[in-house]
């Protein structure tokens, strides 16, 4: 039986529809009209970064488009997807006259991903914007304007290991924005696992100046540590350039350097980032 689809964009996250089944299209299928659906990532003022969805439309017959779609797929050759990458398949449906909306299966090279000549056709369409609807937040508006996102993954927990004392950064940074996050819960007597706790976001400040250098100075020189971590927070050390750093604020105090090798700091040290 045929999954009912509607002539308009679904309401869900991106990352859903790939489990949504496409149709062959039906013998005699004449659309009137083509509607694509496209998911972003936008800064709404006052509401932090929320993902849309963007509906447009085209009118039809679409003949190049629906050409395309009636070709046959290639048998393949291989045991599985012989691509390097994935491609994925704008999300469209077809509608005709009497409103019935088809999401058609693309036909696939013998590669096994689509025709480019069919995401060409799809892409081609001259298509109108009709509206752009919130799906999901995805980041608050405190967390999007401190640039640290709502959650974080507490790495030190799960892959840190005892290092001897090395340069973090070479040049050092001029300045450092500091996000601290708390754990839900804590960790005291538990092994290590493949289970990765987080932490939510609870404030940020930019290091600049004597303090900073105070800070890097401490991070450079701390020695290795075996200490098991019994930390319920954490701050990730960014300096603009996705090479990050890790400290435990309380705890043992540890810190993970980029190699993911575990340094212990001081109190003084660790003050720096929080006062």
């Amino acid at each position: 039986m045929d999954h009912v689809v509607a002539a308009s964009c679904p309401k869900m996250s991106s990352p859903d529809l790939l489990s949504m089944p496409r149709q062959v299209l039906p013998d005699g299928f004449v659309p009137v009209q083509v509607i694509r659906c496209r998911w972003e990532s936008r800064y709404l003022p006052g509401k932090g970064r929320w993902e849309i969805v963007v509906e447009e439309h085209a009118d039809g017959p679409a003949s190049e488009l629906m050409s395309e779609l009636r070709r046959p797929s290639e048998k393949s050759i291989f045991s599985q997807n012989c691509l390097m990458v994935g491609i994925v398949v704008d999300y469209f449906v077809v509608v005709d006259s009497s409103g019935r909306a088809v999401l058609p299966d693309a036909p696939t090279s013998v590669c096994g991903g689509p025709f480019k000549s069919v995401l060409d056709a799809i892409r081609r369409l001259s298509y109108r914007v009709d509206k752009q609807t919130p799906i999901r937040r995805v980041e608050s508006e405190k967390a999007f304007r401190a640039g640290c996102g709502d959650e974080y993954s507490d790495l030190i927990y799960r892959l840190g290991r005892p290092g001897a004392a090395a340069r973090i950064w070479n040049p050092p940074p001029t300045g450092l924005r500091v996000c601290v996050f708390r754990i839900a819960e804590k960790i005291s007597g538990r092994a290590k696992t493949s289970n990765t706790l987080t932490g939510r976001f609870e404030s940020s400040h930019i290091l600049k100046g004597d303090r900073l250098r105070s800070l890097l100075t401490a991070l450079d020189t701390a020695p290795a540590t075996d200490c098991p971590s019994d930390h319920t927070r954490f701050a990730v050390l960014d300096p603009g350039h996705h090479t990050r750093a890790y400290v435990e604020l309380d705890g043992c105090r540890n810190l993970m350097r980029l190699d993911g090798t575990l340094g212990r700091l001081t109190p003084d040290a660790v003050a720096l980032l929080t006062d």
